[in-house]
C-alpha cells in the first residue's frame, strides 16, 4: 500500500487537536480500491450531503478501478491493450483520449522517464501480480524489450480511434491514474457543494478548504524506519501531495532488493532515490512527476522537475541525504 502512514498520521492528528473542540463532526468513509485503501473525510454541516457526495466518489473509484487496471479484463485500458496487440485501431471515449494525451505530455516533459506505456516490462517483472517474489527477468528479456522499445509517444489518434505504431506498446496508468482519480473525486465534491474535504488513495491525498479553520497537517515517511515521519508540512486548499517510493512495493531476490519502479531507459529498477514527495495543484501531474523524479536520480531530478511544472519536490536518497526544492523547504518541517 502506498503510503498508508501519511493518512494513519493525518487521523492522528484530527484526535490530538489540543483544547479547541472541533466546529464540525467529519464524515468518512474507507473503501478498498486501486489494491489499497482509499480515504474520504468531509467537513459540512449538513451529513446527508457530504454522505451523498462520499456516495458519488466512491462509485467513480469503482468504476475506474474496472477500467483502468491494465491488467482487469474488460475495461477500456485492457481493450486497447489487446487492440495494439493486434495491430488493429480502437473507438476511445473523449474522456480517454484526454487523459492518454495528458500522459503523453507529461512523459513528454518527464524525457521519458514517466512512460505509461511500459506496462510490458511492468509484467516481465511480475508487477502485476497481487504478489511479487521474483525471480527478477534475464537480460536477454530486458534487452529484447528494450530493443522493441514502447512508449506511450507511439500511440496515435484520428479523431477518437486509437493507433499505435509499435505492437508491442501496452498501457499501464499505475503511475498517474490514482492522481487522475483523486482529481476527480475533488471536483465531484466540489460540484456538491463540498468546501472542506481530504480524499487520499494509499497515502496520497488532495486537500480542499481547511479541517475546521486548521490547515491540514501531513507527514512525510521516513524511508528507513516506514514506522515514523521524517518531515511534516501543511497543504493548502486545492493542493495535492503524492510521494512515489523505491520501498514500497518490491521483491527481494538472491540479496538484492527490486523496486516497482522502472526506469525504461535500462528496463531495470530505479535505485538512486529511495522517495520523490511532489506538491502540485494538480494530482495527476503530481502522481506523474514523483515517479519520474525518483527514476532521474540526485544528478536530474530537478531539471526533470522544472520542465514538468513542478517547484515544490522532496527527496531523499538511499543514503538519507535530502534534495529539495527552495519553494518546499520554506514549509516543511523536519522532525
Amino acid at each position: 500500500m502506498r503510503y498508508l502512514f501519511l493518512l494513519t498520521l493525518y487521523i492522528s492528528s484530527l484526535l490530538l487537536t489540543g483544547c479547541q473542540p472541533e466546529k464540525t463532526t467529519p464524515t468518512k468513509s474507507t473503501v478498498v480500491v486501486f489494491g489499497t485503501l482509499v480515504d474520504i473525510v468531509v467537513y459540512d454541516e449538513h451529513k446527508k450531503n457530504a454522505e451523498q457526495a462520499i456516495a458519488k466518489v466512491e462509485a467513480t473509484f469503482q468504476e475506474m478501478h474496472k477500467e483502468w487496471h491494465a491488467w482487469e479484463k474488460g475495461g477500456i485500458v485492457s481493450k486497447i491493450n489487446q487492440a495494439i496487440s493486434h495491430q488493429k485501431p480502437i473507438q476511445v471515449p473523449q474522456s480517454v483520449k484526454d487523459f492518454i494525451e495528458t500522459s503523453q505530455k507529461l512523459s513528454q516533459q518527464s524525457q521519458g522517464l514517466f512512460d505509461p506505456g511500459i506496462g510490458s516490462l511492468i509484467g516481465l517483472w511480475g508487477f502485476h501480480s497481487e504478489q511479487w517474489q521474483g525471480p527478477p527477468p534475464t537480460k536477454e528479456r530486458i534487452l529484447a524489450w528494450l530493443n522493441n522499445k514502447p512508449s506511450i509517444a507511439n500511440i496515435s489518434f484520428e479523431g477518437n480511434q486509437l493507433i499505435s505504431s509499435n505492437k508491442y506498446v501496452q498501457l499501464d496508468f499505475g503511475g498517474n491514474a490514482k492522481g487522475l482519480a483523486i482529481d476527480m473525486a475533488l471536483n465531484t465534491l466540489e460540484e456538491a457543494g463540498i468546501k472542506n474535504a481530504l480524499v487520499s488513495i494509499g497515502g496520497d491525498m488532495k486537500v480542499i478548504g481547511t479541517k475546521n479553520n486548521q490547515a491540514w497537517s501531513i507527514g512525510i515517511q521516513n524511508p528507513k524506519n516506514p514506522e515514523t515521519a521524517i518531515a511534516q508540512i501543511a497543504l493548502n486548499d486545492g493542493e495535492s501531495i503524492v510521494t512515489s517510493g523505491t520501498y514500497q512495493r518490491y521483491f527481494d531476490w538472491q540479496g538484492q532488493r527490486y523496486s516497482h519502479i522502472l526506469n525504461p531507459n535500462t528496463g531495470y529498477p530505479a535505485n538512486s532515490f529511495s522517495s520523490v514527495t511532489v506538491i502540485h495543484s494538480d494530482a495527476t501531474t503530481a502522481d506523474s512527476a514523483a515517479t519520474a523524479l525518483l527514476i532521474a536520480g540526485p544528478e536530474n531530478w530537478l531539471k526533470i522537475a522544472q520542465a514538468m511544472g513542478v517547484t515544490q519536490a522532496f527527496c531523499i536518497d538511499q543514503s538519507g541525504k535530502i534534495f529539495q526544492t527552495k519553494a518546499i523547504s520554506k514549509r516543511i518541517k523536519l522532525l
